[in-house]
C-alpha cells in the first residue's frame, strides 16, 4: 500500500441552534457532553451498543445486528464506530449526541473484524483489526470515513490475530497486538494453532505499511497471547495477555513496553495471579496516566497498577468485570460487567461508587467500555 493522503476535511454546519440559558446552543451542549459507550446484550437474547451519560444514564439503545465488540471515537464529527465480536464482518457508524445509526457497513467476505479500531488524528482514516483467514494471516483495513467509510487499503499487521491497535503520539505509528492465534470462521471461535502460536507486539508506519519494529516475547511463553492495549500520551504501552498454555503454570498476564525495549512482563502477587486465572480481558489508563487497569473477568477482578514502576497496587472483585476505562479524575476509572454492572472505582481512594447505569440482572455490558 501506498502512503496515504491524510489532509483533513473541512466540515461545516448550518441553522439556527437553539440557545439554552447561559448563551450555550443545544447542538453545544450536546458536543461537550461526557458519554460512555458499550455493546451489550440485552434480554431475549438480543444485541446492542448503548450511549449513557457521565453518570450511568441511559441515552440510547442501539440495535446491533450481532454481538459487538469494542468502538472506535471520531470526535472530528462526534461519531462512534461500533465494531463485531470475531468472526462478524459489520460496523455501524453511530452518531454519539444523537444516538442514532448514520452508516453500516462491512469487511470483505474474505475477512472479519475482530473488534477493534482507531481513527488517525485528523479523523480520516480508520483502522481495523482483521483477519485474511484463508491466508491465516491478520492485517489492518483502511477504511475513509470522508468517503463513507470505503475501504481503500490493507496494511499486514506483521502476525497472527491481531486484536487491539492504537495510533501513537507522533499520529503516524500504529502499535499491533497480534495474538498469535489462528482462527478461521468455518471452525467458529475455535483456535486452530495453539502448539505453533507465535504473538508479537508490531510497529506499524500506517502511511507506507512497513513494519518499523516488533517485539516478541520469550520462547516459552509463546502461548502467551498478547491482547489488549493501553497506550500513554508518551508512548508508554501496556499489554494485557491471555495464556493459553498449561494451567498448572501461573504466567504473567500484564506487561510493558517502550521504544526499543524489550517487553517487560510486570511482577504480580502469586495470590492475584493465581485469582487472575490466566486471562485478562481489557486494559486502560485513567485521565492522568499515572494508574492501570486491568480487567480479569474469569477471576472476578480488576488490577491496578502504578504506570512510573509498573508496579501492582491493588485489586477490586466485580464478578466477570471486564470493561475498563478513564473516569474523570486521577486514579478513577470506569468498570461494567457481564452482569450488568457499571461503576467508578477510586484506586488512590479504594472506594467504589455505582452508577444508574448499573443494570444488574437486566443485561449484560459486552467486553470494552469507551469513555468520550
Amino acid at each position: 500500500m501506498t502512503g496515504i493522503d491524510r489532509r483533513g476535511l473541512l466540515l461545516a454546519a448550518f441553522g439556527l441552534p437553539l440557545v439554552l440559558p447561559g448563551g450555550r446552543s443545544a447542538a453545544s451542549a450536546r458536543a461537550t457532553e461526557r458519554l460512555i459507550v458499550s455493546a451489550c446484550a440485552q434480554a431475549g437474547g438480543r444485541f446492542a451498543a448503548r450511549i449513557l451519560a457521565a453518570d450511568g444514564g441511559n441515552r440510547r439503545a442501539v440495535v446491533l445486528p450481532g454481538r459487538g465488540h469494542g468502538a472506535a471515537w471520531r470526535a472530528v464529527a462526534r461519531e462512534v464506530v461500533v465494531l463485531a465480536r470475531r468472526p462478524g464482518r459489520f460496523a455501524l457508524v453511530i452518531d454519539a449526541a444523537e444516538g442514532v445509526v448514520k452508516q453500516q457497513f462491512e469487511a470483505p467476505s474474505t475477512r472479519h473484524f475482530y473488534g477493534h479500531g482507531v481513527f488517525s488524528r485528523d479523523g480520516r482514516w480508520l483502522f481495523t483489526t482483521e483477519n485474511d483467514f484463508e491466508a491465516g494471516r491478520g492485517v489492518i483495513g483502511v477504511y475513509d470515513a470522508a468517503a463513507g467509510y470505503r475501504r481503500e487499503a490493507e496494511i499486514p499487521s506483521y502476525g497472527q490475530g491481531p486484536h487491539e491497535l492504537a495510533l501513537l503520539s507522533d499520529g503516524r505509528r500504529l502499535v499491533v497486538a497480534n495474538g498469535g492465534i489462528r482462527t478461521h470462521p468455518d471452525s467458529g471461535r475455535r483456535k486452530l494453532n495453539i502448539d505453533t502460536m507465535s504473538p508479537n507486539l508490531a510497529y506499524i508506519d500506517s502511511g507506507s505499511s512497513a513494519l518499523v519494529r516488533s517485539f516478541d516475547l520469550p520462547a516459552e511463553l509463546h502461548r502467551l497471547s498478547i491482547r489488549h492495549l493501553a497506550v500513554s500520551k508518551d508512548d508508554q504501552v501496556c499489554l494485557a495477555l491471555q495464556n493459553e498454555g498449561p494451567r498448572n503454570r501461573l504466567v504473567p498476564l500484564v506487561g510493558f513496553q517502550r521504544g526499543d525495549e524489550e517487553i517487560a512482563l510486570a511482577e504480580t502477587p502469586p495470590a492475584i495471579l493465581k485469582d487472575m486465572r490466566h486471562y485478562c480481558g481489557s486494559a486502560a489508563l485513567d485521565e492522568s496516566g499515572a494508574f492501570l487497569a486491568v480487567s480479569a473477568p474469569r477471576g472476578g477482578l480488576v488490577t491496578f497498577w502504578a504506570l512510573a514502576d509498573q508496579r501492582y497496587l491493588a485489586s477490586f472483585a466485580v464478578a466477570d468485570g471486564c470493561g475498563v476505562a478513564a473516569a474523570g479524575g486521577d486514579g478513577r476509572f470506569l468498570i461494567s460487567s457481564g452482569q450488568g454492572r457499571l461503576l467508578v472505582y477510586d484506586v488512590v481512594n479504594r472506594a467504589p461508587t455505582m452508577l444508574r447505569g448499573n443494570a444488574a440482572g437486566k443485561l449484560a455490558w459486552d467486553n470494552h467500555l469507551l469513555a468520550l
